[in-house]
């Protein structure tokens, strides 16, 4: 064979994973930080979770992306194991809407398609109909790429050489091998299934042969999802393991039965007369199947990863930056997402020293308040650091939304510095107390409790999973009753120092209280507002 077929069939390569490279791209910044929000908020439901993986693989063109971002949503805690799975199950369907675009066979007009797409992001003016462009012009290639490996590999059908090795791929064992290796080399199970349809197009190669490699595909799909949990928690290692158990579970399967059933047969019959369409066919059934068996034993799925990677995840040093790594700012949905597990930290923080804070005011104790001043000094490092990260992640190109998203939680990581700063004030008021054993009337103790309740009640809105506008107004009902209780209370507070019966020195205590509560009230609603 010519050299120059070769040449033909890696440029064809290269510009078939252009083309998933540019829709992939141009879908994520068009929808890309909606689909995050999507997976994140995804429930305990299971069967949510898959349609989840369907709808969101299908869009951003890569299983192995979803799965990805799994590994980054539960190693950042925003996600548990076996919420995580099921959305892998639809991940697995979802990734096979790129080989039923293949199937179209629309290679003839591809050249029109990628000429629409530079068209609409040379002309267009909105950003996001120039990202719809990069889709189209990215769909275009990617039937071009086609088109020329086709031509390329079609000299390949005059080698007996290699029409003896194709017909090697009908061994389980060999098929499996071959697929798993070609996808793990490339990281992509759709361009590694690209390849396999060009190949079949010529009549090189058997649906029988094909529906072992394409098993292998699955497997290999499973290396860069695997990368990603490296140096990550054990929860996010075992998300991993799941992805490549329910792959490997389901090959065996399929693989089993295809000795007792013609499956190539069954698939050939209800295809069309395309090679191409009858392995896109075959790799959506794969994961259907596959799915449908698996699914409901996806709990003891998550257990057995669970079992399989052993130990608990090492206690890091509390001034440092657990979720985020300050070099890594070229991925925004990392990036985000380990902003987003950073400020819910730094709130949790914030949250559990205004509880010691009001601890040690009705009762001072010196352990407590040791833990206050600690835990404000990571508030003070986190707020410089994350603000920091999200500046030099600014710098990088995303879409408007996730920009706006990234704005919104330096303001809030600013807003939760000032709490802790108001909590502090809480908390040297409670040492003054003690140092001085000063003494408050029964009256405002309640007072203060009763503020104290509603900023309580502000905290743990926020963490509730409910829709934003519930939320907002929640929060506003809560640190309006609370300016409410301020204004009262210091009313009744200067009505006890005219009568003489509250001490003067414990009285600018309690005014200082009342400032303090009122502010910690005032940036809870403020960083309320912002998180999403």
């Amino acid at each position: 064979m010519s050299i120059t077929y070769l040449f033909g069939m890696l440029g064809g390569l290269a510009l078939f994973l252009f083309g998933m490279d540019l829709m992939s791209s141009g879908l994520d910044l068009v929808a890309g930080n909606r689909m995050r929000g999507f997976v994140e908020k995804v429930t305990s439901n299971p069967i949510k979770g898959v349609f989840v993986g369907v709808i969101v693989t299908a869009i951003i063109q890569s299983s192995s992306a979803t799965t990805v971002m799994l590994v980054g949503f539960v190693n950042a805690g925003l996600m548990s194991i076996y919420q995580a799975t099921s959305v892998i199950m639809g991940a697995n369907i979802g990734t096979t809407i790129t080989g039923q675009l293949v199937a179209l066979n629309i290679t003839k007009i591809a050249p029109i398609i990628a000429f629409i797409g530079f068209a609409m992001m040379k002309g267009l003016k909105k950003e996001r109909f120039k990202y719809i462009g990069q889709v189209v012009i990215g769909l275009g290639f990617l039937f071009m790429g086609m088109e020329f490996m086709s031509t390329s590999m079609a000299p390949l059908r005059e080698e007996p050489s290699f029409i003896a090795l194709m017909t090697k791929f009908s061994n389980p064992f060999l098929g499996i091998v071959a697929g798993t290796v070609i996808t793990g080399a490339i990281q992509s199970s759709a361009a590694a299934l690209g390849i396999l349809q060009a190949l079949a197009n010529e009549g090189l190669i058997g649906l029988r042969g094909c529906m072992y490699i394409i098993c292998g595909f699955n497997i290999g799909t499973c290396v860069t999802s695997v990368l990603s949990a490296i140096g990550s928690s054990k929860n996010a290692q075992r998300t991993a393991a799941v992805h490549v158990l329910f792959n490997l579970i389901g090959t065996i399967i399929f693989v089993a039965a295809s000795f007792v059933i013609p499956i190539d047969e069954f698939v050939a019959d209800f295809s069309r007369n395309l090679p191409a369409a009858q392995i896109a066919n075959m790799h959506t059934f794969f994961n259907i199947v596959t799915t449908v068996l698996l699914f409901p034993f996806s709990r003891q799925l998550s257990n057995l990863a669970i079992k399989l990677v052993k130990g608990e995840d090492k206690q890091l040093e509390e001034l440092s930056l657990r979720y985020i790594n300050p070099k890594a700012t070229s991925d925004p949905v990392l990036v985000f997402t380990n902003i987003k597990a950073e400020t819910n930290r730094m709130f949790g923080i914030a949250k559990e020293n205004f509880r010691l804070s009001m601890e040690i005011f009705y009762k001072f104790d010196e352990e407590k308040y040791d833990i206050i001043f600690h835990n404000e000094e990571i508030i003070n490092y986190l707020n410089s650091e994350v603000t920091r990260y999200i500046i030099d992640a600014l710098g990088n190109r995303m879409d408007d939304e996730l920009a706006a998203s990234l704005t919104a939680h330096m303001r809030m990581v600013r807003d939760i510095e000032r709490i802790g700063d108001h909590i502090k004030s809480i908390a040297e008021s409670a040492k003054i107390n003690e140092s001085r054993e000063l003494l408050y009337s029964e009256r405002s103790i309640k007072e203060i409790n009763a503020i104290q309740t509603s900023i309580m009640t502000m905290f743990n809105t926020i963490n509730e999973d409910i829709s934003k506008t519930e939320r907002n107004n929640r929060l506003k009902f809560y640190n309006t009753k609370v300016e409410n209780y301020v204004t009262t209370y210091r009313n009744h507070h200067m009505d006890r120092m005219k009568s003489g019966s509250c001490d003067p020195e414990s009285g600018l205590l309690f005014e200082k209280m009342l400032i303090a509560l009122e502010r910690i009230s005032a940036y809870t609603y403020n960083a309320g507002k912002l998180s999403d």
